[in-house]
């Protein structure tokens, strides 16, 4: 399995024969943030993450993913391939639980790239999207993220009422130890979905 320059696959991903790099990736966790993390939305285009810099940007796509659709797809094609290449080289799947950490340079303002597999897509489901997210929580934590963007973790494409779901996921992740800060891309129906479920539901 070839692996990307300056990319590490993460100490404790479920994907059976990946390289593990303990130790090196980790840093000391910084102190718990006591308040609830600052949450922003954004639409997901290019110019608008190059103006909405955080720590960490989060990335998510199925195994069976071909080719890598929405945010995923539009960084990949900012990193000339990347992504791409790692799939076609296999050094990484997507499957479930499958967390890589990738040093993006200045070609984007998120220093850091998180991409993580959530499997097949039929398998796919709100408890799995929730799993993942706290993966991706634990995951900040250690390397002492205080702000950092991501997508829904893909719960629009599911059957679950994405208004039901989606503030669940928003309240995970403002309640992460040490965010201060989450920023969501997002379209805007989901994020009115989202929006219109935390204020009915009370998130």
């Amino acid at each position: 399995m070839a692996r990307s320059p300056g990319s590490a696959i993460l100490a404790g991903a479920r994907s059976p024969g990946s390289a593990i790099l303990a130790g090196a990736l980790a840093t000391e966790p910084g102190p718990a943030y006591s308040g609830r993390a600052e949450l922003k939305w954004v639409a997901p285009e290019l110019r608008v993450l190059d103006d909405s810099p955080a720590d960490l940007l989060v990335l998510h796509a199925f195994s069976d993913e071909r080719p890598l659709s929405g945010l995923a797809g539009l960084v990949d094609w900012r990193l000339a391939g990347a992504l791409s290449s790692w799939r076609i080289g296999g050094f990484s799947t997507g499957a479930f639980g499958e967390r890589v950490l990738y040093p993006t340079g200045r070609r984007l303002s998120h220093p850091r790239l998180l991409f993580v597999g959530l499997g097949r897509r039929a398998e796919y489901r709100s408890d799995r999207a929730l799993g993942v997210a706290a993966d991706v929580i634990e995951a900040a934590r250690g390397l002492g993220i205080r702000t950092l963007t991501t997508g829904l973790f893909h719960l629009e494409a599911l059957a679950s009422p994405l208004e039901r779901v989606g503030p669940k996921l928003v309240h995970m992740l403002r309640s992460g130890s040490g965010l201060e800060r989450v920023t969501i891309a997002a379209d805007e129906e989901a994020t009115r979905l989202v929006k219109d479920g935390i204020q009915f539901f009370g998130r």
